[in-house]
């Protein structure tokens, strides 16, 4: 036997070792990109290997000789990928898809003492990568990429595409003042010119290699959202200034091309793309038109910019939702001297616009990502245009609209606000946290559409009741529910309706004879009723919500009432009064009736035990001692004779009444005898 021929067999074995750790090396990274496949893939066999070389079937192993990886026998069953190999060092191989382990260098099993093994086999085209080359993961398909970062080719490319935006503007505008062109070519070279921009971004872009840092060619931004925008203002100068295209079909062309333009904005995943077609669309279409129908155009290029591009970042949210509101808010304020078919488009108009806001926010709050404070932003300037209803001519009287579209906000506010489920609160109370973020913004707006909807009605009396009424709801809703934003409307409607009070029911006349006599009516008593129940409401609310100062809280809200029912008293006696035909004599008898009111209240919180009314005996004491300065500062000097009689004896019947049986529960004896 030939001494050299166990030295070849063993070399052969050693070779075929290698080629195997090879080939497992290499299905292990096919696996890793095809994990999604139900079909596995077969390795590919090695080249030059000789006639004892085979490759392994996919479904079955085949026992390898020597030192060769054992392979699982039995149907393929998929695996979980095999994990990517470390940046940082060479890449190992991991199991193989037949369950084969890799060899490694080593002595082998079987050689002889001193026979070294096998040794690593030397990168090929398919091979692993080594350590100077690291592996660098491939991004997963499907998954949400972030908005590309705005970099300097990106700005100018931007600032580029507005110069040759504001150009196109220019070419319908100013080629009209001139003369220069007919206006059939002044159309049809902006339409020929948005057509070539249009497509020489998307060739651009078609070119471009896409890399991490710069995954769309900034050219083929601008290009392709001026071409767009562009188009847009064609089709607008086309329907505005030569009546060529109908209104509906205008409006038609400009949402389907601007949806075009947030389709590709959120393919490529670009805040400057959506950014160049809405705000270049919105900024140079006054330039063309400025009757009636821009306002539209700006909502339509909104709505499409709000549907597919919400999620591009916050100044996206501000360029889709701010220009439209207040385009639409100053057009509706004034176009009551406009045509009614004007006023309808420009409200329904600013519906639309409202509605599509909520609802881009609601769905931006609980799907979307960033976080709610984006997208409840949204809804405050959707609402801007419908506080103008209230002094719109066409629907007078604005106050009823103004009323439902409160109601409308405030019921979206109670659902949005809604207690989740235990599931959801499982999961996580980040959507929560989004839903009432967002039932506190509605409900504030639905509160000021409700606040100036009461500030359209007919006197400023009945503005003042309605406020005082719209108060206690919110108090009793805020004690109710204790929602921090609740709470802060609350108190500034409560604050609110008592200023107004103050000035407009002025409660101070009520000192006067003459005033009095002149001013009060109906109103007067029902404001001041009302005010008196909201004190004893905030005095509930502020109860159950500082413990500590429930005390202080009772005696300023009953000096309140007190004083309120008085000016409800006195008012109520001038209105029957009138009825009779003696106003005055009603004036001076709800007097005598308000003196009594407070001396017998005094009395009670005087003599009451109840725990209920902490510190009721020195509350008693402050109201007695003010019925004693009415009744000798006002009642003495206003009072005529028989008024004057019985205000001081009932006033001293109960003074005695109370020391009478204070003395009795004082007394140590209990005798209850007076001395």
């Amino acid at each position: 036997m030939n001494p050299e021929q166990p030295d070849q067999v063993q070399r052969t074995l050693a070779d075929l070792d290698a080629r195997l750790g090879r080939i497992a090396g290499e299905v292990a990274e096919i696996r890793a990109g095809l994990s999604a496949l139900d079909t596995p893939a077969a390795a590919p066999s090695p080249q030059g290997a000789g006639e004892t070389a085979a490759a392994a079937p996919p479904r079955e192993a085949t026992p390898a000789a020597g030192p060769a990886p054992a392979q699982a026998s039995g149907p393929w069953r998929p695996q979980a990928p095999v994990p990517p190999p470390h940046q940082g060092g060479p890449w190992r191989p991991g199991p193989s898809p037949m369950g084969a382990q890799p060899s490694q260098p080593g002595p082998r099993r079987g050689a002889p003492p001193g026979q070294p093994g096998p040794q690593p086999a030397q990168p090929g085209p398919w091979s692993p990568q080594p350590a100077d080359r690291p592996w660098r993961p491939v991004p997963a398909q499907g998954r949400p990429a972030r908005p590309s970062r705005i970099n300097a080719a990106m700005v100018i490319a931007a600032i580029g595409g507005a110069i040759m935006l504001a150009g196109v503007a220019f070419l319908l505008v100013v080629a009209i003042q001139a003369g220069l062109f007919p206006p059939i070519a002044r159309v049809i070279g902006a339409a020929v010119l948005a057509v070539i921009l249009v497509g020489l971004g998307l060739r651009l872009q078609s070119r471009h290699e896409a890399t991490e840092g710069r995954p769309v060619n900034p050219g083929a931004l601008a290009l392709v959202g001026t071409g767009l925008a562009a188009a847009m203002l064609d089709v607008i100068a086309s329907s505005v200034l030569y009546q060529w295209i109908p209104g509906p079909a205008a409006y038609m062309f400009v949402g389907g091309l601007a949806l075009v333009g947030m389709i590709l904005a959120q393919r490529w995943r670009s805040a400057v793309l959506a950014g160049l077609v809405a705000a270049g669309t919105m900024a140079l279409s006054p330039l063309i038109s400025s009757g009636p129908e821009l306002p539209i155009f700006f909502v339509i290029v909104g709505i499409a910019t709000a549907v597919l591009a919400a999620e591009l970042g916050l100044v996206v949210r501000l360029i889709w939702s701010v220009p439209p509101a207040f385009m639409l808010t100053g057009y509706l304020a004034s176009s009551d001297t406009g045509p009614e078919g004007d006023q309808i488009a420009l409200i329904v108009a600013a519906l639309v616009f409202a509605v599509v806001t909520v609802a881009v926010a609601w769905y931006d709050s609980s799907r979307r990502e960033p976080v709610a404070e984006y997208a409840a932003l949204v809804v405050v300037p959707g609402a801007v245009p419908l506080l103008t209803f209230q002094v719109l001519t066409y629907l007078e009287p604005g106050w009823p609209v103004g009323v439902v579209l409160a109601a409308a906000y405030l019921g979206l506010a109670y659902v949005f606000g809604r207690p989740v489920g235990r599931a959801a609160v499982a999961a996580g109370d980040a959507r929560r946290g989004a839903g009432l973020l967002l039932a506190a913004v509605t409900g504030c707006v639905g509160s000021v559409l409700l606040v100036a909807a009461w500030g359209s009605l007919d006197g400023q009396a009945t503005t003042g009741l309605a406020l005082t009424l719209t108060a206690i709801a919110y108090v009793l809703a805020a004690g109710r529910w204790a929602r921090p934003w609740l709470e802060w409307v609350a108190g500034i409607v409560a604050g609110l309706a008592l200023l107004v009070y103050m000035g407009v029911n002025q409660p101070q006349l009520a000192l006067s004879e003459r005033l009095a006599v002149r001013e009060f009516t109906y109103v007067d008593v029902a404001a001041s009723f009302a005010l008196a129940v909201l004190a004893v409401v905030v005095t509930w609310w502020l109860g159950r919500r500082l413990p500590g100062a429930s005390s202080r809280a009772v005696m300023v809200g009953a000096v309140v009432a007190l004083a309120a029912l008085s000016v409800m008293l006195v008012a109520a006696g001038v209105v029957l009064g009138d009825l009779a035909g003696d106003p005055r004599n009603g004036f001076l008898a709800a007097h005598l009736v308000v003196t009594v009111l407070w001396i017998c209240c005094a009395a009670w919180l005087v003599l009451t035990d109840s725990p209920r009314v902490a510190d009721a005996r020195k509350l008693g004491f402050v109201l007695g001692a003010l019925a004693l300065a009415k009744l000798l500062f006002l009642d003495l000097a206003t009072l005529p004779g028989l008024f004057r009689v019985l205000s001081f004896i009932v006033v001293g019947a109960v003074m005695l009444a109370v020391a009478v049986r204070y003395r009795s529960d004082t007394d140590p004896s209990g005798s209850g005898s007076p001395t």
